[in-house]
């Protein structure tokens, strides 16, 4: 037996319902389900009449649609033209890696490139206000830590210096608990 020897299915086909079913126009029409063009497929090279049916069907689908063709409109053909001239010229410009790029008009959206999940391609003034804003953003950030650090450091020195004039008052007020000697102030001549 040869290698490319096929067998015939062991499905017993009557061949001529299976033509009478409608299944060879479906088929070439593209109508016909996967399961339907499976099956067809598979018959086809064991049933030389179901090609001859295919290829006669074909023909005569072309005949069809060559006797029944209708001309385009008079004056479309230049109307196409007319339009296609209309349309402005847009450069390509070739990028360092190979792809190309349509030139942008001032005001257009910049199209993401999808090719990497990290990288996105914007206009170089956008990135320029990006690196701005980065910069600013890190200067704002040191600044806010540096004021909050000195914020701390006067509350603290403001608790110290509270503590020990709370101290002073204490002593002074001991002191003059005792009878002794009183406070002079700037005024009083001892």
């Amino acid at each position: 037996m040869p290698a490319n020897y096929k067998k015939k299915p062991r499905v017993a086909v009557n061949i001529e319902l299976y033509i009478q079913s409608g299944i060879v126009e479906s088929y070439a029409l593209g109508l016909a389900t996967p399961l339907e063009v499976a099956e067809f497929e598979q018959l086809l090279p064991h049933f030389p009449e179901l090609r001859e049916v295919l290829s006669d069907f074909e023909y005569h689908l072309e005949l069809f649609a060559i006797d029944n063709e209708e001309p385009p409109p008079p004056g479309i053909q230049e109307k196409i033209e007319a339009r296609l001239r209309e349309i402005q010229a847009v450069p390509r410009i070739t990028h360092s890696n190979g792809r190309q790029y349509r030139r942008r008009q001032s005001g257009e959206y910049i199209p993401i490139e999808t090719s990497s999940p990290y990288v996105i391609m914007v206009h170089k003034a956008w990135r320029t206000w990006f690196i701005v804003f980065c910069i600013l953003s890190k200067i704002t950030l040191g600044l806010s830590i540096y004021y909050f650090l000195e914020y701390r450091h006067a509350r603290r020195q403001i608790q110290q210096l509270e503590e020990q004039l709370g101290k002073r008052e204490g002593a002074g007020a001991a002191s003059a608990g005792e009878g002794g000697s009183k406070r002079r102030g700037w005024g009083e001549i001892g």
